[in-house]
């Protein structure tokens, strides 16, 4: 059994702090060629992930945010945006679910947010994503 506890996850924040991204991620799966990659990830006011996407067919992704508030915003090829979605505590929307081609940029806007992040696998980190500068 993996349990997470709120030690744990104030770790996390603790790692956040000393990245220059301002976020840290925490693996719940074993292995990267796992069929489910699991992980939360806390992030800090302004932690900031640019528009990108993931291009190969089974690249979903699900984000649930558990505390605080991110913005996420979907964009067209050109980089505008198409929507902007608050997502987490005290919104209408607790979790989103990108299809693959989604091209999607989230923001921390609130001084801590905490998401689990749920995807299939395997991760192979030159397929990770496509940044839309690229």
């Amino acid at each position: 059994m993996l349990t997470i506890s709120k030690t744990k996850i104030e770790i996390l924040f603790e790692q956040a702090l000393k990245s220059p991204r301002k976020r840290a991620h925490l693996n719940l799966h074993t292995s990267f060629d796992d069929k489910v990659q699991r992980l939360y990830i806390a992030l800090l006011k302004g932690s900031y992930v640019e528009p990108h996407f993931h291009a190969l067919a089974h690249q979903w992704e699900m984000f649930i945010v558990q505390r605080g508030v991110l913005k996420v915003k979907l964009h067209n090829k050109d980089g505008s945006v198409i929507s902007s979605i608050l997502v987490g505590e005290e919104q209408n929307v607790q979790a989103v679910e990108f299809k693959p081609g989604d091209i999607h940029s989230v923001e921390c806007i609130s001084e801590q947010t905490l998401m689990l992040e749920i995807k299939e696998g395997p991760f192979v980190e030159k397929h990770a994503k496509v940044l839309l500068s690229e």
